[in-house]
């Protein structure tokens, strides 16, 4: 067999009605040089067996079953059996461009870079789609163009009405890079588990190159994942990636990281609070004042400076700020 380039982990757990399209879009990439790895996270539907019919008919994929652990154990899963060059991570109800790969994987060798970060295609439920981008430079990055551009939204922007930057599904990692740093997911963060390891990983790194305008990552809104509904115990989790963050970025003293780590958390406690708020409203309410009266909400909301925020948004906070569920469930329900 060929020289491995890149390995690709597709962590797989009850996506039946995606995984064909998902792994059909990555067996006829283009550069031909791959590694697939198909993480059966203990699927209690067919998804294991679907995955050991697309081992039978192409040796480029290696199968591992596995008990449930979530999508960060199963990334891990797939890294540790990984022998590719680079390694990319495609989430089971997604799909590839075609030439993803071999574009990704030719600037990596061009530019001698950490990673590679390319642009990607939302789809959503009506087969509506559109492109996104980041708000930052195309090209190459080095160390000091990373910390001038990078850091001052590496974990968080100031806008908390937008997401974090950087996202692991549509990048490819060089392996030893991740390997020398010790860089894998949190177990026990079991969603947005992208964010913490993203984070480590921007902080890290001495180089990257930026496909701006390449869409080769297509991002599906399924029914039924983590950003269209709630699950109970999201908070917990979201309050566990910030101890994380914390444990590993208040250690650093060449960049002060202080408002981002209380920004984030203000952007997770609104996406809980806002999918909290469906619920009937008995239960919304008393998960929507599990998240206002946590110490960790307390924490971010001191000695807090914003910029660049809405006076919608400033109202929520100033509400979220004084526990008042009631009327954050009305606003969210008007």
């Amino acid at each position: 067999m060929n020289k491995v380039k890149v390995s690709v982990v597709v962590p797989v757990y009850k996506v039946e009605k995606y995984l064909e399209r998902c792994v059909n879009s990555i067996i006829k990439q283009s550069l031909s040089e791959l590694e697939i790895i198909l993480v059966d996270d203990g699927s209690p539907d067919k998804c294991g067996e679907i995955c050991d019919s697309f081992a039978e008919i192409d040796n480029r994929i290696k199968v591992v079953h596995k008990s449930n652990g979530g999508l960060s154990s199963a990334r891990n899963a797939g890294i540790n059996v990984a022998s590719g060059e680079y390694i990319g991570f495609v989430d089971s109800d997604d799909d590839i461009d075609i030439n993803m790969y071999e574009k990704m994987y030719s600037a990596a060798l061009k530019h001698k870079v950490d990673f590679v970060m390319c642009d990607y295609q939302r789809i959503l439920e009506n087969n509506n789609s559109f492109n996104k981008s980041l708000s930052i430079d195309s090209g190459f990055y080095d160390k000091e163009k990373i910390k001038k551009d990078i850091f001052p939204s590496l974990i968080m922007g100031s806008n908390i009405d937008y997401g974090p930057l950087l996202s692991v599904w549509h990048c490819l990692y060089k392996r030893q890079f991740l390997a020398d740093n010790s860089i894998t997911f949190a177990n026990d963060v079991k969603w947005s588990e992208d964010n913490l390891f993203s984070a480590i990983v921007g902080y890290k790194c001495n180089s990257f190159y930026y496909l701006k305008t390449e869409y080769l990552y297509h991002y599906y809104s399924n029914p039924g994942t983590i950003t269209t509904s709630y699950r109970a115990g999201a908070w917990n989790v979201y309050c566990k990636m910030n101890e994380y963050l914390h444990n590993f970025f208040d250690l650093i003293t060449d960049y002060d990281f202080s408002q981002q780590l209380k920004t984030h958390m203000l952007y997770y406690a609104c996406n809980c609070l806002g999918m909290a708020s469906k619920l009937p409203e008995e239960k919304a309410l008393q998960e929507m004042n599990i998240v206002l009266k946590s110490k960790e909400l307390k924490k971010a909301f001191e000695n807090l400076h914003l910029s660049n925020v809405s006076a919608k948004l400033r109202l929520q906070l100033f509400l979220m700020k004084h526990r008042k569920a009631k009327v954050l469930y009305k606003i969210y329900n008007k």
